[in-house]
């Protein structure tokens, strides 16, 4: 029975987070630092430091199923360790959130500076999206559970 729970409350965060991060990627602060990005990496004397994602109609149900992957771990983990003792309610919610979102962001965002070839805006855009996106997981499973 938990199980079947965890698989409903996963499934709506997802759908919640892939809204929100649609909302933030069209946002015309993301698009200028991407189109600028693409600019620089085509034109860069490499030939491109970044490969294109394929045109395929699938990708995108790719792409929400990868993030779901994520989105279970922190569902089983918010189940798992909510209430945070000694922090209850939303302050607890929100700690969690911060600590789901920097184990998101720190290693891809680390990959990504590593390479030397992304710039500070892109990275921020990596940054808030990993952090916005862990809060919304946590905050829509604490009004579920």
């Amino acid at each position: 029975m938990v199980v079947v729970a965890v698989l409903g409350w996963g499934f709506v965060a997802g759908l919640v987070n892939s809204a929100a991060m649609v909302l933030l990627y069209l946002s015309p602060w993301v698009k200028r630092i991407h189109a600028a990005h693409a600019a620089v990496a085509t034109h860069s004397a490499v030939g491109g430091a970044v490969r294109e994602a394929p045109e395929r109609p699938h990708s995108l149900a790719r792409q929400f199923l990868g993030t779901q992957v994520e989105v279970y771990i922190m569902t089983i983990g918010f189940a798992w360790l909510f209430p945070t003792p000694g922090v209850t309610g939303l302050e607890g919610a929100m700690l969690l959130a911060i600590l789901f979102g920097a184990l998101r962001v720190v290693a891809p965002v680390w990959a990504l500076w590593e390479q030397g070839t992304y710039s500070r805006g892109y990275l921020a855009v990596e940054i808030t999206s990993g952090l916005l996106g862990s809060i919304v997981v946590v905050l829509t499973l604490y009004l579920l559970m």
